[in-house]
This record gives structure tokens, C-alpha cells and sequence, in this order.
């Protein structure tokens, strides 16, 4: 019979030991390779977003369209909106649209280099920080200026567009002719071109009724009677007359400051049919029929 091979006993550390293969270095990639593995990542990257817009529906692929142009949107209105504020705050805070030049128009009997110097703080503002309430507290100590307004011209010049108080009587104060404004405040001395009407009145003509009936009369003449006004007198507001220019000194009997017009009309017809020499009293209080008196003169 063959015999069985015989095996050799193995001992057990042999069973028992392995072989571990050896560990093998990584290779550093070029740098050219890394920057075109990251290239083709960014490719197959958006030809998956591709793929992936072409499977949305038209009306998902319509919301998408919204979305990116009202972030368009939102992103404008912030960027114009911050310009303008930065715009503002340069123009505020520095010397941009500073205040250089102050000039003065309308002033007649004020000077203007008072003004100016009443104004001067406003040099160096800037001019969306011009306050016209400042500026009317600077002008306060001038009487004779009734109103007032502030225009800017940029980029550096500002213009004080004043209109002064008119005259529209004399009074006669100490001896001294006056010219008054119809609010009762004083402009200053009357000189021989003045020809206005001399308004008799006692005490402060500004608190005077008599000095308010008489100005009421005044304002409601006619362009073409005033001039011929020499003085007036007003005892009451219904009670008003006045004296007419000329040699006869004629007198007309008023009455109140009603019906101006139709009185003026009735005064004119009858200065009309009247010799300029003659000294007559014109009484037109009730203007429908207007009478004339030759004894009360």
C-alpha cells in the first residue's frame, strides 16, 4: 500500500505570524493637476445645475427668474439709497455747498452792509442748514422790513430778498412830518416830495382807531383818487373826511370805508362839474346820492 505523506508539525509562532505589506507613500499632485481637478469639479458642478433646470417646470423655472431680479432689485434700492444718505451727510458736514457769498436785494431806505452784518453767522452753513426763522431773528432790530425771503444759490451763495414797509400817510409829530406804514409803524421823515395824505391822530398811531378807520378809507380809494388826497380825519370809522389838494382846499365827507368804488365814482362827477377855485363840501357817505354844500365850508 502507498503511504500517506507525512506532515511536518508546524510550531505556533509560525501560525501565528503574518505578513503586513509595506505601506506605500502618496505621490504629491502637481499643482497644475490640483487647479484642473478643481476646474472639471466646477464644470461637472454646473452642468449638474443645468441638468437640473432643464428637468423644472416652467412655472418653477419662472419663480427662479423672480427671485434673482427682485434681489437685483432690493440690491439697487440699497446701493441708490446709501449714495443719497452719503450724499446728504457730505453735503451737511463738510464745507461742499458751505455758505461764501450773503448778497441783499429790495432794501431802498436800509443799508445793506447792516444787514449784512446782522446776518453775518450765516457764513460758512451749509445751505440745506439755512434756517430762515434764524435769519428772521437776526432781522428783528430792522422796523422797516415788513417781510422777507431766503433764496439759495448754490453752490456757495445765499440771497436775502427783502421788501421794506411803503408809506402810505404823514403825521406830523413835534412839528416834525413823519411817514407811517398802514400798520402804524414809523419809516422815517417825510421830505417835500413826499405827497401823501396828513393823517390827524393822537397818540401811538399803531393802538389808534382813529388811525386804523383812517388808513381802512385809504386803502379803499382808488389808484386815480389818492393822489389827489391832501389830508383826512377820521373822528370814527363811520366818520371820516378828508381835504382835497388844490387852492379851495375842498373837503369831502366820507363816511365809512364801504362802498369805495361807487363813492369815488359819485366824488369824480361831481369834481368833474366843479370849478378847481371853488370851496365846496363834497358829501358822497351815501354814495347813491352824493350832494354838495357850499355853506358848511
Amino acid at each position: 500500500m502507498p503511504k500517506k505523506p507525512v506532515q511536518l508539525p508546524v510550531a505556533p509562532s509560525e501560525k501565528l505570524a503574518k505578513t503586513k505589506p509595506a505601506k506605500r507613500k502618496s505621490a504629491k499632485l502637481p499643482a497644475a493637476v490640483k487647479k484642473e481637478q478643481k476646474r472639471l469639479s466646477l464644470v461637472r458642478k454646473a452642468t449638474s445645475r443645468k441638468g437640473l433646470a432643464k428637468k423644472l417646470s416652467p412655472e418653477a423655472l419662472r419663480f427662479t427668474a423672480y427671485s434673482r431680479n427682485r434681489r437685483r432689485v432690493i440690491i439697487a434700492v440699497i446701493a441708490s439709497f446709501s449714495a443719497l444718505i452719503a450724499l446728504v451727510l457730505a453735503t451737511i458736514f463738510t464745507p461742499l455747498l458751505a455758505v461764501k457769498k450773503i448778497s441783499v436785494a429790495g432794501e431802498v431806505r436800509l443799508s445793506e452792509k447792516s444787514i449784512l452784518n446782522a446776518i453775518k453767522d450765516q457764513m460758512g452753513k451749509p445751505l440745506p442748514m439755512i434756517s430762515s426763522e434764524e435769519i428772521g431773528v437776526s432781522l428783528k432790530a430792522f422796523p422797516l422790513i415788513e417781510s422777507f425771503s431766503v433764496v439759495s444759490l448754490p453752490p456757495h451763495g445765499l440771497l436775502i430778498q427783502i421788501t421794506e414797509r411803503q408809506p402810505i400817510c404823514i403825521i406830523r409829530i413835534g412839528g416834525v412830518d413823519y411817514l407811517y406804514d398802514p400798520a402804524g409803524v414809523r419809516i422815517g421823515k417825510a421830505t417835500a416830495k413826499d405827497r401823501y395824505p396828513t393823517v390827524s391822530v393822537s397818540g401811538d398811531p399803531s393802538k389808534s382807531e382813529q388811525y386804523q378807520a383812517a388808513v381802512d378809507v385809504l386803502l379803499a380809494l382808488p389808484v386815480e383818487l389818492f393822489p389827489k388826497v391832501y389830508s383826512m380825519d377820521a373822528k370814527s370809522k363811520d366818520n371820516v373826511t378828508m381835504v382835497l389838494r388844490g387852492y379851495a382846499k375842498q373837503r369831502v365827507i366820507w363816511g365809512d370805508s364801504s362802498q369805495s368804488v361807487l363813492k369815488s365814482k359819485a366824488l369824480s362827477a361831481l369834481i368833474a362839474n366843479q370849478k378847481a377855485n371853488v370851496r365846496v363840501t363834497y358829501d358822497v357817505s351815501s354814495p347813491n346820492a352824493p350832494t354838495e354844500n357850499y355853506s358848511k365850508f
